[in-house]
């Protein structure tokens, strides 16, 4: 199988090509998959974390969201997006190929993701 791989490019415009779809299908996501305060949220394939931003709002400070992203260019953007909160990890992780051991998460998000 090919590897496919992102650009810097891809990272650096994806909020401009994204943002608007992902605001609108955001609050659907979060329902669809039970999001509430409180809980532990994996967003694979987060891309620059927009999809792991609208979670963290919800779960709060008891809360903690992962965002993960198998491109260390999008993972260094949502690191910037995130990177103040003290309930938020952003990790380069395989989507297919995950380490967290199975029962980490209360709810899993993937929002646009390739696999």
């Amino acid at each position: 199988m090919e590897e496919l791989t992102f650009k810097d490019e891809a990272a650096a415009l994806y909020d401009e090509a994204f943002a608007h779809v992902t605001a609108y299908f955001m609050p659907f996501l979060l329902q669809a998959a039970g999001v509430a305060p409180g809980m532990r949220v994996l967003d694979i394939a987060t891309g620059t974390g927009l999809s792991a931003e609208a979670a963290l709002a919800v779960v709060g400070p008891t809360g903690h969201v992962s965002a993960a992203d198998i491109s260390p260019s999008m993972v260094a953007k949502a690191r910037e997006r995130l990177g103040g909160a003290p309930n938020v990890s952003v990790l380069i992780e395989d989507g297919q190929a995950l380490s967290f051991p199975d029962g980490s998460f209360d709810a899993v998000l993937c929002n646009l993701g390739l696999m």
